[in-house]
């Protein structure tokens, strides 16, 4: 836990009577750096967002991924059809369209997020100078 030196607490109440000087902006600094220091070397690398994606992480986006083009093509397809009279066919059409776009899109995902794992995985392991068999 970080202590950066506010005052003593006494019973949840802050005592600030102190004569003393709060910290300055600098030693702030420095002790936020230090901690953010000790933070990304336990957590790894520091990445921002989810680490290289969590099995959650990934899966919902997948899953948003395939829904998102489907919703899309669907309902282009519908408005277009609506519009030109030409019930169901651009529905259909642009539904698998998109349906197949939802599915390229989520196969790139599942690549991309392999891609980056390996890289973790390496960068790791020239860290502790292990191999994984």
């Amino acid at each position: 836990m970080l202590r950066l030196g506010l005052g003593r607490v006494h019973g949840g109440v802050s005592d600030m009577s102190d004569d003393k000087q709060p910290p300055t902006l600098s030693k702030f600094d420095e002790e936020l750096r230090q901690a953010r220091a000790r933070h990304d070397k336990e957590q790894g690398a520091g990445k921002p967002g989810l680490a290289i994606e969590s099995g959650a992480g990934a899966g919902y986006r997948v899953g948003v991924e395939l829904f998102a083009g489907m919703l899309f093509g669907g309902g282009l397809g519908w408005f277009l059809d609506r519009q030109l009279g030409t019930r169901p066919w651009l529905l259909v059409g642009l539904f698998l369209l998109g349906s197949a776009a939802g599915l390229l899109n989520s196969y790139r995902a599942i690549k991309r997020a392999e891609r980056e794992s390996a890289s973790a995985t390496k960068a790791r392991q020239s860290e502790t100078g292990t191999k994984k068999e």
